[in-house]
Parts: structure tokens; C-alpha cells; sequence
């Protein structure tokens, strides 16, 4: 499990790469359901794991005419994001829409002001034919926003949280979380290149399949679940995106107790505890972790 999720030491740090991940909602009676897709056991992250559609920002990410075609300003962009430069920071809006359109053919766009669907046989194909030639590397991602003639729906997305991969991992992202709603008219798919599958499930639903060993999920895949659990609905989850200051969270792997740990700020041990150290607990110290129970993750936390 440390292995397929990427946990294995490594000589130096290297540099996280720039990510953006889209945790999607969708309305359900008692809550919501979120989105996740299902990595392909080759894939080069998370292999085999279920997770949120994401990616690494690319250097097109950045282009004029993709920032032209945004609807969140690049001053916007950067006050949530915290970040000093505006145009880098709407980069990563750019990413987690061009990511979540190449993963799971989802697309937060408008056209002549209203929202893009896809529910039209001839719009969604056309729609299929443009994302087969992306991931073919056939066209880019702003080709098809200016022959749309799209308004990417930057607004749309809220930024929830930030996770930076540990320092003892040999691949590493920071990666920029956000939370939106799927859009009318469109249905996820999966790319059959780095997804194999996708599914909708109620966060506490995803978290007890993981339990039970039929979802893989990985540290930073089961708090933010653990989190949505709690907020309850997609308008709630947004408005606490809103509402929240996002601090990076570095995790820290470690053995306590014969058994591997994910240590995140706010921890008792974590401050001294040095990435992949065995260390001693102190029972009467705070929890905020994720530890590894019967072969998959689970949330740890305690006041």
C-alpha cells in the first residue's frame, strides 16, 4: 500500500512540481456525493488508487489567450490563492479546468454567457472529439476554447486546500485543491489512459469502502473526504471554501508502533518527528494524522 501511493523514501528532496486537483460535488438527499476517479496501475502517481481528478499545471496552462478566456481575474485569482504573482496564480484555475476536462470530461465552461452542456448527441460528441485529440496531443486545450469560443468558469471553483507531498518521496506536487459543483448537462467519463474508472459516492460511503479494502485512497484523498463528510452539502462545502484561510500541509510519514503514520501539522509529534523516523507516542498528545489500519488509511483526529 506505502508503495503504490507513492510513500518510499527518497536520497534528496526534490522540488514538488505545481499541481491543481478538482474535488467534484453533486447533490444527494442527505449530503452530496463527490467525484472520484480511478487511477491506471501504471500510472506514475497514485497508481491503482482512487482519487480526485488533477494534474500537474503545464507550461500552455500560463498562455494569453487561456487567461483571456478566464472569468476569475488574475488579482482575484491571487488574493485566494495567497500568491504574489496574479498571473501564476490563475495558472492554477487553468490547470484543475484543462485536468478535469483531460480526466473526466467535465468541462466548467460558458458559451455566449450560458453554462456549457453536454447533453446534446452532437455537442457531446464533438465535445469527445476535441478532448481525444488533446490527450493524443493533437491539439491544446486553448485550440479548443477558442474554436468553441469558450468562457472558462473560473468562478466556479473554490479553493479548499493545499497539500504538498512529503519531503521523503521521490515524487513530489504541491498541489492546490479546489471544490465545484458538476455542471448541468454533463456526465463524468473517464480517459482510459491515466482513469479507468469513475464513480459518485457519498464521502462517509467512500471512506467505509475504503475500510473494507475495496477502494484504495490515499492520506490526502481520506481528510479531505473526512472533511466534506462533515460540512454536509455542496452549498455548505462551498461556503467553508469561502469562508476558509488554506495553510499548506506538509505531511510527515513515520512508524508508531509498528505501523505507518501520516503526521499533519497540529500533531503532537509532529514538529519533532523527522519524515519516515519511528517515533514514540505520547498518549495524552493531540492526534491529527492518518494511520494505516487492516491495509488502507483512515483519519485520526482529536481535540
Amino acid at each position: 500500500m506505502a508503495g503504490v501511493l507513492g510513500l518510499s523514501p527518497s536520497v534528496s528532496p526534490a522540488l514538488p512540481r505545481d499541481s491543481a486537483t478538482v474535488v467534484v460535488l453533486r447533490d444527494r438527499a442527505d449530503g452530496c456525493d463527490v467525484l472520484l476517479v480511478e487511477r491506471h496501475a501504471a500510472s506514475r502517481a497514485f497508481a491503482g488508487a482512487h482519487v480526485f481528478p488533477g494534474g500537474v499545471v503545464d507550461p500552455e496552462d500560463g498562455a494569453a489567450p487561456l487567461h483571456g478566456a478566464s472569468a476569475l481575474g488574475a488579482a482575484a485569482a491571487a488574493d485566494r490563492l495567497q500568491e504574489p504573482n496574479p498571473a501564476a496564480a490563475l495558472t492554477f484555475w487553468i490547470a484543475a479546468i484543462r485536468e478535469l476536462f483531460e480526466e473526466a470530461g467535465l468541462l466548467l465552461a460558458r458559451r455566449d454567457g450560458l453554462v456549457l452542456r453536454l447533453d446534446d448527441p452532437a455537442t457531446r460528441g464533438r465535445f469527445r472529439d476535441h478532448r481525444a485529440a488533446l490527450l493524443a496531443g493533437a491539439t491544446t486545450f486553448a485550440a479548443i476554447v477558442a474554436v468553441e469560443r469558450l468562457e472558462l468558469a473560473t468562478d466556479v471553483l473554490h479553493y479548499f486546500s493545499r497539500w504538498i507531498t512529503p519531503v521523503n518521496v521521490p515524487r513530489r506536487y504541491d498541489a492546490r485543491f479546489f471544490v465545484a459543483v458538476v455542471p448541468p448537462g454533463q456526465e463524468p467519463l473517464h480517459d482510459e489512459r491515466e482513469t479507468i474508472s469513475t464513480m459518485w459516492a457519498a464521502p462517509r460511503a467512500a471512506l467505509e469502502q475504503a475500510r473494507a479494502g475495496r477502494l484504495v485512497l490515499a492520506p490526502p484523498t481520506v481528510r479531505t473526504l473526512d472533511d466534506l463528510a462533515a460540512l454536509g452539502t455542496p452549498a455548505e462545502i462551498i461556503a467553508e471554501a469561502r469562508r476558509r484561510t488554506v495553510t499548506p500541509i506538509l505531511p510527515k510519514p513515520v512508524q508508531v508502533d509498528g505501523s505507518m503514520a501520516v503526521l499533519y501539522p497540529g500533531d503532537a509529534a509532529y514538529d519533532a518527528a523527522e519524515p519516515g523516523a519511528t517515533i514514540v507516542d505520547d498518549p495524552r498528545g493531540r492526534r491529527n494524522r492518518a494511520v494505516m489500519r487492516d491495509g488502507g488509511w483512515q483519519s485520526l483526529r482529536t481535540p
